[in-house]
């Protein structure tokens, strides 16, 4: 199966809507990236357009300030019907500059973190260096220029953060194939090689 890197805000609507603020109400943002179910989540975090310059059309998949993806109820709609799991939905509101509410949104909480998916022989990556001022990330994975993938560790999964890595997500072709038969727009894919098929 293809394996695809998530280009955030690729295929944009032409006038975007873009949160800027928002409370994720006890929530710190990093762990919306550790692959785990939230258990805390407070369904009344929000985000806002803050000028009327970024209150557009809403994508599928939001533009904001948030690292996390934040999906429309067309696109989780979408995915479900494809079978794709291994997403937890926190309910998020999201907010125009005047305060009126674009309904259906969620962030998708991406909860299979994957260890070893990411072939380190074949990737080029940069690492965490000696002097780096958090000594426990010296020598870990700092960012990944061209990701390889290992088929055996993705089996049964469509959507995965790497333990290596957790700030990037990838999809299986399933995905994609959902993403864009239901018409969605935000995101864009890259092709990524998957070794071991």
């Amino acid at each position: 199966m293809k394996w695809y890197h998530v280009i955030r805000y690729g295929n944009p609507v032409d006038n975007p809507y873009v949160a800027g603020t928002g409370d994720l109400i006890g929530v710190e943002e990093e762990d919306l990236w550790s692959g785990k179910p939230m258990a805390n989540w407070h369904e009344a975090a929000w985000i806002k357009a803050e000028t009327p310059e970024d209150d557009g059309e809403p994508d599928d998949a939001l533009q904001s300030y948030l690292h996390p993806p934040i999906y429309s109820a067309r696109l989780r709609q979408a995915l479900e019907a494809m079978g794709i799991t291994g997403i937890q939905w926190l309910p998020i509101h999201v907010l125009r500059p005047d305060g009126t509410e674009i309904p259906g949104y969620a962030i998708a909480n991406i909860v299979n973190l994957v260890e070893g998916a990411l072939d380190l022989e074949r990737s080029d990556y940069d690492v965490y260096p000696p002097d780096y001022f958090l000594p426990e990330r010296v020598g870990k994975v700092r960012g990944i220029r061209i990701p390889v993938l290992r088929a055996e560790k993705l089996k049964g999964l469509d959507i995965v953060r790497l333990a290596e890595a957790r700030a990037a997500f990838y999809v299986s072709e399933r995905f994609k194939d959902a993403f864009e038969q239901a018409g969605c727009t935000g995101h864009s894919f890259c092709e990524v090689e998957v070794v071991g098929e």
